[in-house]
């Protein structure tokens, strides 16, 4: 897969961006916010880029000037809503290109493709509650704000947080879609 944007290449990874995928996945207040344990070595990250590589649901977030990884996608079947065709949405961005428009840039490409690609009834986001800036990310692509899930998840350290809940249909991406909502 490979999609442009005006400042971006959302791309499939490849095994040469193993340092970089590192650097990212080491980052403990990124690991925080996302949920997951930071990589402690590069062989745990290499592992796991390893499996990405089989995979076909979690994407490269590229600077299209200098190609540098800044960020991930992925998309994976909704835990919440298994009869239907949803799936959940997870972005990660590096934090120098927090607060640029970068993550909105991605995403307003991003979930065209899926619902265009995919047959999906329903994308669903989850945030931390102290995650601000995904949120305001979320919000501004019109999801839903469908409230608060008590002890969503437990984090790597035993702490269990409190999620909100986004989702998009598919008829809600179409009128979004159709008043350019998601041209970036």
């Amino acid at each position: 897969m490979h999609l442009e944007t005006k400042r971006l290449i959302i791309r499939d990874f490849n095994i040469n961006d193993l340092d970089a995928y590192y650097r990212l996945k080491a980052n403990h207040e990124l690991a925080y916010y996302a949920g997951y344990k930071p990589y402690p070595d590069l062989k745990s990250a290499k592992y796991r880029l390893q499996n990405i590589l089989m995979l076909h649901d979690y994407y490269a977030i590229t600077l299209k000037n200098t190609g540098e990884l800044i960020g991930d996608l992925n998309f994976y079947t909704d835990p919440i809503r298994r009869s239907t065709d949803s799936f959940q949405l997870g972005f990660t961005l590096d934090i120098p290109f927090w607060h640029k428009g970068f993550m909105s840039e991605a995403l307003r490409t991003f979930i065209p493709y899926l619902f265009n690609h995919y047959n999906i009834d329903i994308l669903t986001c989850v945030t931390m509650i102290e995650n601000v800036s995904s949120k305001h990310v979320i919000e501004a692509l019109n999801f839903h704000y469908d409230g608060i899930i008590r002890h969503y998840k437990r984090l790597y350290n035993g702490d269990m947080v409190d999620c909100m809940i986004y989702t998009l249909t598919n008829d809600e991406f179409e009128r979004n879609d159709k008043n350019e909502k998601f041209k970036s």
